[in-house]
């Protein structure tokens, strides 16, 4: 186990804490099937986590993707075969969100019902939050399911949204789930925002790639121009990892802390919430928390 690390001391305070699921932790890579096996682990962690008096809201990916596949095995089903010999056309990405939220939501909720947890649904688009009545309505419903130890699970309205409606204020733009859950951080107060994804966190450049380290603490003005960025990740996300450091910086900026590690690890949620050193932490007070211990590899 890892020790307890005097940089993340701060987590044993966080109250509200806002999880944020990729794509490609929600589904398989060899398939695109639901990863019914990480799902429920993570529920798992989010009951115990309710449990302790934490607050946890989720924003979750993978309606897209899983509509996709959805689509396309129904197409198989339903098309001749001369109509299969011909070139395939895409799914429009609208609907496939339509097809695949409803299949992801209630994979959540038959979960967090097995385990005697409640759980909801909050769908929305960028136009929504320019209404300041429906953002301070938001705000009140989060915090009566908090309140009633309600899990919120949130997810952008893709099969209505449009990129050119993006929200923006603050230096945040609202056009995705990562930027729904950054938004949501400044919304909600929360006192914790993590990004759970395929890889372990931040490195300095891809990380199969000889010579690439994880960087534990992220500092802007060390890091900003060392980082080298791969391509982005499967299911093609809209921003990759590039994207998640850009909108993790601005919410760590704006006074909350916020971790990207991966959701295959056992049990992350529960370490990062023990202060365990694992993923890449972007803190608004960076330089002092790097004073207490150096780093061991150097970032």
């Amino acid at each position: 186990m890892r020790s307890m690390d005097c940089r993340r001391s701060f987590v044993k305070s966080c109250r509200r804490i806002i999880i944020k699921v990729g794509t490609n932790v929600v589904t398989r890579a060899e398939d695109g099937k639901f990863a019914l096996g990480r799902i429920g682990s993570l529920c798992e962690q989010v009951k115990e986590l309710v449990e302790s008096g934490i607050e946890v809201i989720i924003v979750t990916s993978g309606a897209v993707g899983m509509g996709y596949r959805l689509l396309r095995h129904h197409r198989t089903l339903n098309t001749s075969f001369a109509d299969l010999a011909k070139p395939e056309s895409q799914p429009d990405g609208k609907a496939c969100a339509a097809v695949g939220q409803s299949g992801l939501i209630t994979l959540y909720d038959t979960l967090f019902s097995l385990l005697d947890v409640a759980s909801s649904q909050l769908l929305v688009t960028s136009r929504d939050f320019r209404n300041t009545e429906f953002r301070n309505q938001l705000v009140d419903t989060v915090n009566s399911l908090l309140a009633m130890q309600v899990v919120p699970i949130f997810n952008e309205n893709d099969a209505i949204s449009t990129r050119e409606e993006s929200y923006k204020e603050n230096g945040q733009v609202f056009w995705d789930n990562d930027s729904l859950a950054a938004l949501l951080a400044s919304e909600v107060k929360a006192d914790l925002l993590i990004f759970l994804m395929d890889v372990d966190g931040l490195y300095t450049m891809p990380p199969l790639q000889p010579g690439s380290k994880l960087i534990q603490t992220f500092m802007k003005e060390k890091h900003i121009e060392e980082v080298k960025y791969g391509e982005k990740s499967r299911h093609g996300s809209r921003g990759g990892m590039e994207e998640k450091v850009r909108i993790a910086q601005s919410v760590a900026d704006a006074g909350v802390p916020v971790i990207i590690t991966s959701g295959f690890l056992p049990d992350a949620m529960k370490k990062i919430l023990r202060g365990e050193q694992i993923g890449t932490l972007f803190h608004k007070e960076t330089s002092s928390l790097l004073q207490k211990v150096p780093e061991s590899n150097g970032f």
